[in-house]
């Protein structure tokens, strides 16, 4: 399952530049390969997300997960220290280099010398614009919770004040109706 989530994230970028290549004579400017463009970055995506899931994976596993594989020897996943799993993990990314380096070329070749640093000099300010937009976000929805929080407490001490006032009232009135023998 591991090496079929691999090869997608592989085959997705050479099959992007690929296409690319196909069309990078006939097309007028860039956005006829965006598409290709954007599967090059997901196929990459995908690689990273899948290399860093399996480093977590890894971190989360404890001593009493080690002790327990070590006398069972059944641990058919891996531990991440295996030739095989670190030279997968090496050729991918450097695969996944040479494609975007090839991609680089043909477009620095066809649109200008300067046509990749801008794309990916956009491509970074965007995602840092997206990164502070959702920490806005997230700071607004913390501040919103704290005052939502703020008003419930606010709102359940006014309401114990009432219901306090309320019972010192029907307490004096049921005294007064008691000392005065029925006058009220």
């Amino acid at each position: 399952m591991v090496i079929a989530e691999t090869l997608m994230g592989v085959q997705l970028v050479r099959s992007a530049i690929k296409g690319i290549k196909d069309v990078i004579n006939t097309c007028e400017d860039v956005s006829e390969i965006a598409h290709h463009i954007d599967n090059v970055f997901q196929g990459e995506e995908q690689v990273n997300r899948r290399i860093a899931a399996k480093k977590k994976k890894q971190q989360k596993k404890g001593q009493w997960y080690s002790f327990i594989a070590s006398r069972l020897k059944s641990d058919d996943e891996g531990d991440g220290t295996s030739i095989q799993e670190i030279a997968q993990e090496l050729i991918e990314k450097k695969q996944i280099e040479q494609q975007r380096t090839a991609l680089a070329h043909l477009l620095n070749r066809r649109f200008g010398a300067d046509t990749w640093s801008s794309i990916m000099k956009i491509r970074f300010e965007r995602i840092e614009k997206l990164k502070e937009k959702r920490k806005a976000a997230l700071q607004r929805a913390k501040e919103e919770a704290w005052e939502r929080k703020r008003f419930w407490k606010k709102t359940g001490e006014e309401s114990g004040k009432l219901l306090i006032v309320l019972g010192v009232i029907v307490g004096m009135y049921y005294y007064i109706s008691y000392a005065c023998k029925g006058c009220i």
